[in-house]
């Protein structure tokens, strides 16, 4: 049985003595709905739990697997705290967003575009200024970007 808006009796609450459910149709029909929105949700948040840790495991990989002889491979390690950190002004945003009845876009829309930028700027900067100084491999160096580019690619 599939939820509909309005119930086939007409107006919501009449029918045939039948309890309706919020949307109007059959209470079995408004909890196979609901248990729908439900696992949908908890595979999308399975989803991006995968993909961060994927993320974050690959960042880990550059910085263990591509040994240099300076010993300082450890220095990728700096890029988890701009990993972590580029995602609070945005989740901040969700949040915190208000409905506003004269506004399109949330008051801190603008901000929260600028704090990501900010800290996705030193994601992709850090690698490549220790490239640059030869403090890594090209092999640590790429995988540490591909690991910046799956949660890019996936959003």
């Amino acid at each position: 049985e599939s939820c509909s808006a309005a119930p086939p009796g007409g107006a919501r609450g009449r029918g045939r003595g039948i309890a309706r459910g919020s949307c109007g149709c059959s209470p079995t029909a408004a909890r196979s709905t609901t248990e729908f929105h439900c696992h949908m949700s908890f595979l999308t948040i399975l989803g991006t739990a995968a993909v961060v840790s994927a993320a974050i495991f690959m960042e880990l990989i550059a910085c263990l697997a591509f040994p240099v002889e300076s010993g300082t491979e450890w220095l990728l390690l700096l890029l988890l705290v701009p990993l972590v950190l580029a995602a609070i002004p945005l989740l901040l945003l969700r949040a915190c967003a208000g409905d506003s009845l004269f506004s399109d876009t949330p008051k801190g829309r603008h901000w929260a575009e600028f704090g990501f930028a900010f800290f996705a700027t030193g994601i992709i900067g850090v690698p490549s200024l220790l490239l640059l100084r030869g403090l890594i491999r090209w092999e640590a160096f790429a995988l540490a970007l591909g690991g910046l580019a799956l949660p890019a690619i996936t959003a």
